[in-house]
């Protein structure tokens, strides 16, 4: 069979304007080629300035190759171990499920799921590589580049973005576009409206409420073309990847737009993963399942351990949850903020004695009210860890932490669970209100991240984008932490202190200092007759991180956050014309030592 060649887009081209010409009719579709071999098309993890991992996963059970170029390396050969996966067949659900507005069966993807890791060693700091990956009569090309070396380097960008929860019914579904500054001056919701009948509306907390222009599905898309568009040397991805670690189809349609017919940006950019509480969901195949048969939550955190392969921690049954993975001079450590212990529900505080208000007891204990270790461990799971002060995590995230600061590294930390947020998942497991998933607990490690000088905390859960600034001694010096949960799911706002969006902001985080959500006025104006959002507002969007050296005085690095957004422009037919990258007015700017530590 002659090979079906397919060049994977390696750095998109950078523009302010991403147009739905580009995104929908600029990529060839490798998964329609007749005789395809891949499932997933290759995708980087774990770069270093000597290294590389390339994965991929084909359809049939067969050996693949990968041949490089580069410096040190003309034309190396290297050759795949096929490693076939199980665990990410379909079941019987999923292959009859059926989504109103799809085909049944479309979004199903034919053949196996036959796994390929090559460790391409040997590299060349700072080096470009080319390299193409053959399997059966399929191929692939890209290109990647390796981390600088630590103590030689000029600029690194590097993304971050959570909360994708990709799944097929992104493709037709829109999303409730929760009211935000300035929401009063938007377009009638009512039943029936001219925004009703184009995109749908829909009753949030009491009220009618306008659905976003943008499907799930094109609000990621269009996301990451812009991301990849200012060509990152790696894309952070701290949690809720999928609708759903335990659904096949969430992770296909993941792959879809990141290693797959939609978009490629992963075979030229490196992801560094975390777990989120969806990677321990089953959606339809049991969600989280019963306290007698936890079986849906290991097979659904078995499908992300499939995907990725992390550095090691030292601790077998905890591989891919935490790891360390130094960029040259950055350090980013990533934890697992799904299991604490003891475990914690709501119910263990009386009615009568639970919080309300802003009133705050400490952080707690559990992230989660969704099943314990005891019962994971009797489903046959093995792999939760702990990540409380005592535990084998905290006491590794503490050792790491501390070497990195010896080593004068720039140290970013991601986890999933946002320790300080406004937003539906901010309040601990005692408060009167708490969703059973608060990331309170995760303030346990604030006092080793203000420490051991660690720049920024990248975070998620809440769905919503929002900065926080902690300085727990007062000296000026502390940690900006973020909720990138924009990615292309939900676009929730600020808690209210009761049970409608006419009750005032509950404000329970108080070491808040930006939210799109409130510090994002929308602005509406009537244009050709038309009632248009012309600039402000929630939309999807991603955090650019950029560190560049500098050489005056004490300031040897700066590092500037820039919280981006994805702006729909739509015309007087409400067609959309183009997506606009634009960028938020919160943009900060942290001044780094020679030993990587934050100055201010």
């Amino acid at each position: 069979m002659p090979a079906v060649p397919n060049r994977i887009p390696t750095r998109p081209l950078a523009a302010a304007a991403v147009t739905g010409a580009l995104l929908l009719a600029g990529l060839t579709s490798p998964a329609q080629a007749e005789g395809d071999a891949f499932r997933v098309n290759p995708y980087l993890q774990n770069p270093t300035s000597t290294s590389m991992t390339v994965t991929w996963f084909s359809r049939e059970d067969a050996p693949g190759e990968l041949v490089l170029s580069g410096p040190g390396h003309d034309g190396t050969r290297l050759a795949s171990d096929p490693e076939p996966q199980p665990v990410l067949d379909y079941t019987e659900l999923e292959r009859q499920q059926q989504i109103p507005g799809l085909e049944q069966g479309s979004w199903l993807q034919p053949g196996g799921n036959v796994k390929h890791v090559v460790q391409v060693d040997g590299l060349e700091p700072g080096q470009t590589y080319r390299y193409q990956v053959n399997q059966g009569g399929s191929s692939r090309s890209a290109q990647f580049t390796t981390a600088p070396n630590r103590k030689d380097w000029d600029h690194i960008r590097f993304m971050a973005m959570s909360d994708s929860e990709t799944e097929p019914l992104g493709r037709v579904q829109r999303r409730e576009w929760a009211p935000g500054l300035g929401a009063e001056d938007r377009p009638s919701a009512a039943a029936g409206s001219e925004w009703d009948q184009t995109f749908g509306t829909t009753t949030l907390s009491g009220t009618r409420v306008l659905r976003y222009p943008l499907t799930e599905d094109e609000g990621y898309r269009r996301n990451l073309a812009t991301l990849h568009s200012q060509q990152p040397d790696f894309v952070m991805y701290p949690g809720d990847l999928v609708q759903g670690g335990g659904y096949q189809p969430g992770w296909d349609e993941f792959f879809r737009h990141n290693a797959g017919e939609t978009g490629s940006g992963l075979s030229s950019t490196p992801v560094l993963p975390a777990l989120g509480n969806w990677e321990s969901f089953g959606a339809l195949n049991g969600g989280y399942g019963t306290p007698e048969d936890r079986s849906a939550v290991v097979r659904s955190r078995a499908k992300y351990h499939a995907y990725f392969d992390s550095p090691a921690n030292g601790t077998p049954a905890h591989t891919d949850n935490y790891y360390r993975l130094d960029y040259g001079p950055v350090t980013v450590i990533t934890l697992d903020p799904n299991n604490g212990e003891p475990d914690a529900v709501p119910a263990d505080t009386p009615a009568a004695e639970k919080a309300t208000g802003r009133e705050y007891r400490g952080p707690g204990t559990d992230t989660q009210s969704n099943f314990t270790r005891a019962e994971y461990e009797a489903a046959g799971g093995t792999d939760l860890s702990d990540f409380n002060p005592g535990s084998t995590q905290y006491a590794w995230a503490e050792r790491q932490l501390a070497s990195a600061r010896r080593q004068g590294q720039v140290v970013v930390v991601q986890f999933h669970h946002s320790a300080y947020s406004s937003g539906e998942h901010g309040l601990p497991m005692y408060h009167a209100d708490t969703s059973g998933q608060g990331g309170t607990p995760m303030r346990q490690y604030h006092p080793l991240f203000e420490e051991y000088g660690v720049s920024a905390v990248l975070s998620g859960h809440s769905e919503m984008f929002e900065r926080s600034f902690v300085d727990s001694d007062g000296d000026g010096v502390g940690v900006h932490y973020y909720d990138v949960g924009v990615a292309g799911d939900g676009l929730r706002g600020e808690r209210r202190d009761g049970p409608t969006l006419a009750d005032p902001l509950l404000r329970y985080n108080e070491f808040r200092r930006w939210t799109a959500d409130q510090d994002e006025r929308e602005v509406w104006r009537d244009v050709d007759g038309v009632r248009q959002l012309v600039s402000g507002g929630k939309h999807y969007g991603h955090l650019q991180v950029d560190l560049t050296r500098q050489g005056r005085g004490r300031t040897k690095a700066t590092m500037t956050l820039t919280p981006v957004h994805v702006f729909p422009v739509l015309d007087a037919d409400r067609q959309l014309v183009r997506t606009e990258r634009r960028v938020y007015g919160d943009v900060v700017t942290i001044e780094l030592d020679a030993r990587g530590r934050v100055l201010r």
